[in-house]
């Protein structure tokens, strides 16, 4: 089958427009005509090398997607095969990517712009996690955000469900080098401390600007999340706000926060209290007729201490 614009599918899904196109397969924009609203259409090109493999692994997708009904994950509507090509039918949705963001304010977001952002994911992951799915592909390309500020995590494209069958080999990196935990890039299995690692890859980019971690190839990225020790964020950068995203990515996931339910629940105190203190300004600001003298304190709270362990297990390219 060869997928055109205007192609009905399963004889209910109409191929508008043709988004992206990788790996795996195509991504469309298409119109259910049954329920008059426009879907996303993912679907596995029959052109591929390895396209049985390929096609468990969109099954999978779809059967870890099943069941994580919540706001801040894109919905599946259903999937369909047909000739040997799958179909997955998600929630359109009509938003630009975190990246996207990123890309615009090259120099970082606003605490407070960001901070919303964070915590909505956080709360996406923690129900991925409840139903034993791991993510392992956290990055901002897969963070889209509404206008209104809505944030939905797409693509489980490479996610991990604890009851399904094994798919990648043992010792299989799985991960965008970039944003990878330190346990996937030595091809050790993904938890959801994976999960909370590459978040706190984002969130670390989002208030700097940059990554904590570059290099030449993938692999030198991979294996500096491994071994080197996470570059300390500007010191503007509120202290408790900063001290939490090192945490976030300490080298052992035991030393990362418990779940994503206690990031989502820490990074909204840490809103909440910015927030007092923008409402405190505006205040002055109103009375006195002018900008007062900016103070900044750390909050008289206990410093959260990111290990410096160091690993040096070699690392294995994924075939």
């Amino acid at each position: 089958m060869k997928l055109v614009q205007g192609r009905l599918i399963h004889g209910r899904y109409r191929l508008d427009a043709r988004l992206a196109q990788g790996g795996m397969g195509e991504v469309w924009k298409g119109w259910d005509i049954q329920l008059n609203r426009p879907v996303a259409i993912k679907a596995l090109r029959s052109d591929i090398t390895n396209a049985e493999g390929k096609l468990r692994r969109l099954r999978a997708e779809a059967h870890n997607s099943a069941n994580l009904a919540h706001p801040n994950i894109a919905a599946l509507f259903e999937y369909y095969e047909h000739d040997g090509i799958g179909f997955l039918i998600m929630e359109y949705v009509p938003s630009k990517s975190l990246a996207d963001l990123y890309h615009d304010h090259p120099g970082g977001l606003d605490p407070l712009q960001l901070l919303p952002i964070l915590i909505q994911t956080a709360r996406g992951l923690f129900v991925a996690h409840s139903h034993g799915v791991v993510h392992r592909d956290v990055k901002p390309a897969n963070i889209m955000v509404g206008s209104n500020g809505d944030v939905k995590i797409t693509d489980f494209g490479v996610s991990y469900s604890t009851n399904q069958e094994q798919i990648t080999q043992d010792g299989m990196v799985v991960g965008t080098a970039q944003y990878i935990s330190p346990e996937q890039a030595q091809g050790e299995q993904a938890t959801p401390q994976s999960d909370i690692y590459s978040l706190g890859v984002v969130a670390y980019e989002g208030i700097s600007g940059h990554r904590p971690f570059t290099g030449a190839t993938p692999v030198d990225i991979a294996a500096a999340h491994v071994n080197d020790t996470v570059p300390p964020l500007p010191d503007s950068v509120d202290f408790q706000l900063r001290e939490f995203i090192m945490s976030m990515l300490a080298k052992d996931p035991r030393d990362r926060p418990a779940d994503a339910l206690v990031v989502s629940r820490t990074l909204a105190r840490i809103e909440r209290r910015l927030l007092d203190q923008q409402t405190e300004l505006n205040e002055a600001t109103i009375v006195s007729g002018r900008m007062p003298r900016r103070i900044s304190s750390t909050p008289h709270l206990p410093s959260i201490i990111t290990p410096t362990s160091t690993t040096h297990n070699l690392w294995k390219e994924q075939q």
